[in-house]
């Protein structure tokens, strides 16, 4: 598992190198670096500095590059217009030199400024050469905007800002990949593919045949999605943006797939999903996370990767000591069959569902409740009756109290865990309880959690009180440090200043949108309060 972890790293890295040499068609470049303006980017830090308690931010910005300009500061620079880079290669997929975009307010004070860089400075028609420590640079003027490179070449006709610009974000990227050459898609393909191959090969033999097929099914289905996102995908967008009047800051990771492609249906498939553990958390808990994902991508892989899961569960069954009569172990056998088959009928439903949400609980407990829809949940309930007249023997069936009520269609077990003194501390001396019902699974621990059980299941299919995102991650950090935390008096101090406040918030969504998806992270920017000693 680790090697196709670092695999999917190097795919990671792999791909942004990729887009770093991307191509261009026609106007828009490939890859685009987009600064809102100069001002906002001051405002920005100075905001920052002021959450942090360290104020003048802006003021020591300009104080260094008046000390490095000679006093000139950023004269003739447009302060308040867009700003940035981008690169192109050749239709042939030859890379070429970036271009650096720059607004001009005053063309006069902006030379001069440079000549204080560049004293070699010479202008003939806005067309400049000029060189800064040893490196040769071409610039020209033209539309309000000063475009610098290191070849002339590129600035033969340069791309209109208006244009590319992206204004949404206070720093943004985007990456045109629809525009890459296939050649170069196809080349840096293969090589990941090679390394990867290579990477299981030379790794460590795999423990049992299910976990081989499960190093596979990642490398398969990750190959799968590098190639669909390389091939198919159109636009990629990371953008970072500031926001002082609400206090929250915002990072999105989007992505488009070309229309009809695979990627593009993939992606609409998730947009359609609906969370159906979207109305179980309430709005004030510290954390809850919720998933709503199809797995029709998984489909093919299902049967042979749950067949070699069975296989190896049976091996370790012949294998186990306390399991010596045949009977024992056909037992142990049939029980992992089952299991299993509740698993394979899950995920060949066509979608996950999953929650798990952290509260708190009665005489200051931690509360979690957790649950899973399943299909079979029925055998389920079967399998857990089973399992309890097998065990009878065991002295852990003295934990386990049955059918200690029933509530919304599930039957709801009792099951004293054995906790370790800060476990018991944390959670209470409540027993936790299981609910079984034909089509979930659920699970509570913590002071009360049986009553937040039958609320949850009461709430379980119910439409969420506000749109939800299918993958949805909310935080309260504050919140959740003065819920968990018991020895950093510094960092509960400060957590407690802050919970329950508008900028106790970290939202980690992926959002569909018309032809794709964004991974959209929202969060208070007086968080960085929790990690500055006062």
């Amino acid at each position: 598992m680790k090697r196709v972890l670092r695999w999917q790293t190097a795919c990671l890295f792999g791909l942004m190198s990729l887009w770093m040499v991307a191509s261009v068609q026609a106007q828009q470049p490939t890859v685009v670096l987009t600064i809102k303006s100069v001002d906002e980017l001051l405002d920005d830090a100075d905001y920052i500095g002021e959450v942090v308690g360290t104020e003048g931010a802006r003021a020591t910005a300009e104080q260094f590059l008046g000390a490095f300009t000679n006093g000139q500061g950023l004269a003739g620079i447009d302060l308040e217009k867009p700003l940035g880079a981008y690169w192109n290669v050749t239709a042939a997929g030859e890379p070429e030199m970036p271009v650096i975009f720059l607004p001009i307010a005053d063309e006069d004070a902006f030379q001069g400024l440079i000549k204080t860089l560049a004293p070699d400075l010479k202008d003939k028609n806005g067309q400049w050469t000029l060189s800064v420590n040893g490196q040769k640079l071409f610039a020209k003027l033209s539309g309000g905007y000063i475009f610098i490179s290191n070849s002339a070449d590129v600035l033969t006709d340069p791309a209109d800002p208006q244009k590319i610009v992206n204004g949404k974000y206070d720093i943004g990227l985007d990456v045109n990949i629809a525009s890459i050459p296939q050649q170069l898609k196809d080349l840096f393909l293969a090589q990941t593919e090679q390394q990867g191959r290579a990477g299981l090969e030379n790794g460590p033999e795999p423990k049992n045949e299910a976990e081989a097929k499960g190093q596979q099914l990642g490398f398969d289905g990750t190959l799968a999605v590098l190639k669909a996102v390389v091939n198919d995908g159109e636009l990629m967008t990371i953008g970072f943006d500031v926001n002082s009047e609400s206090g929250l800051g915002t990072v999105d990771f989007g992505l488009s797939g070309t229309s009809g492609t695979d990627l593009a249906k993939a992606m609409t498939a998730y947009g359609k999903m609906s969370p159906v553990f979207g109305a179980v958390p309430s709005a004030d808990a510290p954390f809850s996370l919720v998933i709503s994902h199809p797995t029709t991508l998984l489909l093919p892989h299902v049967d042979e990767l749950f067949g070699a899961m069975r296989d190896a569960a049976n091996a370790e069954i012949e294998k186990d000591p306390k399991l010596a009569e045949d009977a024992d172990k056909q037992a142990a056998k049939d029980v992992a069959k089952r299991l299993f088959d509740i698993g394979q009928a899950t995920m060949k439903s066509g979608a996950l569902h999953s929650i798990i949400v952290l509260e708190e609980g009665d005489d200051d407990t931690v509360r979690v409740i957790g649950g899973t829809k399943v299909a079979k949940g029925d055998d389920a309930g079967k399998l857990f009756d089973d399992i309890l007249a097998l065990s009878k023997e065991s002295p852990d069936v003295a934990k386990v109290k049955a059918d200690v009520a029933k509530h919304a269609g599930a039957r709801i077990h009792a099951i004293t865990p054995e906790l370790k003194d800060e476990q018991s501390a944390m959670f209470g001396e409540d027993a936790g309880h299981l609910a079984v019902r034909a089509d979930s699974l659920w699970f509570s621990l913590g002071g009360g959690n049986l009553d937040a059980l039958k609320k949850a299941l009461d709430l379980s299919g119910k439409a969420a009180p506000k749109k939800m995102a299918p993958i949805s991650l909310r935080v309260k950090p504050a919140k959740l440090v003065t819920l968990l935390e018991s020895d950093d008096e510094g960092l509960i101090e400060r957590a407690d200043a802050l919970a329950g406040e508008a900028g106790d918030v970290m939202n980690i969504e992926i959002t569909p949108t018309a032809t794709g998806a964004t991974l959209h992270i929202e969060f208070g920017l007086d968080l960085l309060k929790l990690s500055v000693q006062q």
